[in-house]
């Protein structure tokens, strides 16, 4: 019998209606399935009060003969207090009785089914249970229940000291409560509550995302392109294609980050879909012989078959540098190791892991900013802070903490990276400057 979910409004108009029916609460209660005192509860808590027009408009019962006066404190004061418009002399008298009515001080502690609740001769507040009027009143309690800081002084004052330098630091707020989650006692969405009523001594100016981040644009139209001979057998049609007859195949996406557009660095990034590990890789410039080289490399290093297993499809744009395709699916030998397929033009939601993985480049390379006098243990260092960093997506957890197979953990080695602890995670210029 005992039910401890919320009362709906259609238990309400039922409530209102049993009341109306001059039902006892326990007949109430034993239709709906609840206890007597729950349905109790909802009519004392609920119920709206009419105020009567008192004669005296004083709720007091000795106001009409009252000659008090001074109550408020003014000695000098000549009227009665009862006949004052800025003081309410029952809070001051300690003689005052208010008008109550003993029939709404028991069950059904309302009006509703009250015979001489229309008379002109009843003096008293009435009170109305209303199935609508109840259902806003206890949703604006429950609202109510939820504002405001529910932290203590010294609550606030730890997760301030927990939070604070690690988003100066340029950790992300998703990254510090999956790391903290023992020390952050609130949500994710609280903090950011907290930080807007300017509890905390960050502000929103420290949330990258908070201020900068762009609203969406609506999807644009798929653009239809000119089938380049690069680009035949490989378009993003044919990779969706190809997925279909090769389910369970692992994607890999590339892409370029410049820093201006002229003929300097351009750093190349490869992702890995089935756990967000992204390698970052410094090339001379944007042509298509680097890539080749940096393919080239790691299939000798890595050695074919792991190649092969690590990079079966590679879906990039239609950048100069990847025109070459023949080069980049087979090796100087012939030897096939990838697929390669490409993007339609304009259409970056088609990649959207590394596009939006390119985020984090930017906290620690701001947009705009020249690639010149960077080395690789720079992009290599960035790339580690990038990989450790937790994320919702990843049901908390980083990506170098997806890794399970051998020959990413091989490539890893070869590359140099490894995770960074979670403390010293830094996504900000400083991380460079450090050095």
């Amino acid at each position: 019998m005992s039910n401890y979910n919320r009362i709906t409004l259609k238990e309400r108009v039922r409530i209102e209606a049993g009341i109306y029916a001059k039902k006892s609460f326990s007949q109430i209660a034993e239709e709906l399935g609840r206890s007597t005192s729950s349905i109790t509860r909802e009519v004392k808590q609920n119920r709206i009060m009419i105020k009567s027009p008192y004669a005296c408009r004083t709720d007091c019962v000795f106001a009409p003969n009252c000659r008090k006066t001074g109550l408020c404190g003014d000695e000098h004061c000549t009227k009665r207090c009862w006949t004052c418009k800025e003081h309410d002399c029952t809070k001051y008298c300690n003689r005052c009785v208010t008008h109550t009515c003993k029939k709404t001080e028991k069950a059904p502690f309302v009006c509703d089914s009250c015979l001489n609740k229309n008379k002109k001769a009843c003096r008293y507040n009435k009170y109305y249970y209303i199935a609508e009027k109840a259902e806003a009143r206890a949703k604006k309690t429950r609202s109510k229940s939820r504002e405001g800081i529910r932290l203590a002084p010294e609550e606030l004052q730890t997760l301030d000291e927990t939070l604070s330098p690690l988003i100066r630091q340029g950790q992300p707020l998703s990254h510090i409560c999956s790391t903290h989650r023992a020390e952050i006692k609130v949500s994710e969405r609280s903090i950011y509550n907290y930080i807007e009523a300017g509890e905390l001594s960050i502000c929103n100016l420290d949330l990258r995302r908070k201020v900068k981040y762009k609203k969406r644009r609506k999807k644009q139209e798929e653009i239809k392109c000119n089938k380049f001979n690069y680009r035949q057998g490989r378009t993003y049609e044919d990779f969706q294609k190809y997925m279909e007859e090769h389910p369970g195949t692992l994607i890999v996406e590339m892409d370029t980050v410049r820093g201006l557009r002229t003929k300097e660095q351009v750093l190349l990034t490869i992702m890995f879909n089935s756990n967000s590990v992204m390698l970052m890789i410094l090339i001379e410039d944007e042509s298509m012989e680097p890539v080749i080289e940096v393919f080239d490399r790691l299939t000798k290093v890595l050695g074919i078959r792991r190649f092969r297993k690590l990079f079966p499809v590679i879906l990039t744009d239609n950048g100069r540098c990847f025109k070459d395709a023949l080069s980049l699916e087979y090796t100087k030998s012939g030897s096939p190791r990838t697929k390669i397929f490409y993007c339609d033009p304009q259409a970056s939601w088609q990649k959207p892991h590394i596009e939006k993985n390119h985020e984090f480049i930017r906290y620690v390379i701001p947009r705009g900013k020249t690639l010149k006098g960077y080395t690789q243990e720079d992009m290599t260092l960035i790339a580690n802070h990038i990989n450790s960093t937790t994320r919702p997506g990843l049901r908390y957890k980083s990506p170098y903490e997806l890794v399970e197979t051998e020959e990413m953990k091989k490539l890893l080695e070869v590359l140099n990276m490894f995770p960074i602890a979670a403390d010293e995670i830094c996504l900000s210029p400083k991380l460079l400057s450090k050095k």
